[in-house]
């Protein structure tokens, strides 16, 4: 069990993690242009439909916070004195805000895809300086990606099918469980969401692929 002071300091990452994530500069910066995201575009209050809705500048805004917030909140949670696993657990509560902003009653979120972009790129960096992941291990999944890109021209494939290999690694990683743990719960959250949107717009490319049978 957690002593009293650790666990309060937990609560409070985690805390600052939803809120960090509650943040949506798509939302803010359409509304400063008298814009309704959610009403532009894919209707979703993140990078991708900032670029399309806002241009470049407020894009790149939007894309440099979403891709950040999470890794910011694991710094911030070490900053206060929390441990691995909690630390960790405050970037996950990043995705968690995007998607249920708590300023947003909860409601009118994006898919979280940034956040758990920067988490991913972040948790890789950790695993190759610790040596859970080898320079051969991320090769591969590289190489993976752009096969998988080269024959169906899909972003959504390349998650679907490299993410797998991912989490199968880190399964066997010799990394302490909370790590593990991290990678795989952020790998999934992007395989599923790019799976929910792919089984909604099926590409003519991915049609072959994934919606056959």
């Amino acid at each position: 069990m957690l002593p009293i002071d650790e666990t309060l300091r937990a609560v409070v990452a985690l805390a600052i993690g939803l809120l960090l994530g509650s943040v949506l500069p798509a939302d803010l910066l359409a509304r400063y242009k008298g814009i309704d995201i959610r009403s532009t575009g894919d209707g979703n209050p993140g990078t991708v439909n900032a670029f399309r809705a806002l241009g470049a500048g407020f894009g790149a805004i939007t894309a440099a916070y979403d891709i950040s917030v999470g890794v910011i909140a694991i710094e911030i949670a070490r900053l206060i004195g929390v441990s691995e696993g909690p630390a960790y657990a405050a970037g996950i509560a990043a995705i968690v805000g995007h998607r249920f902003p708590a300023f947003g009653r909860f409601q009118g979120g994006g898919q979280g895809m940034g956040a758990s972009a920067g988490l991913l790129a972040y948790g890789v960096a950790i695993g190759l300086v610790n040596g859970w992941l080898s320079a051969t291990e991320i090769a591969i999944l590289v190489a993976i990606l752009l096969v998988t890109f080269a024959l169906t021209r899909s972003d959504k494939l390349m998650a679907i099918v490299m993410l797998p290999g991912l989490v199968a690694i880190m399964l066997y990683a010799q990394a302490d469980w909370q790590f593990r743990a991290f990678m795989i719960v952020v790998a999934m959250h992007i395989w599923i969401v790019q799976a929910v949107l792919i089984r909604r717009s099926p590409s003519p490319r991915t049609i072959w692929w994934w919606s056959r049978g």
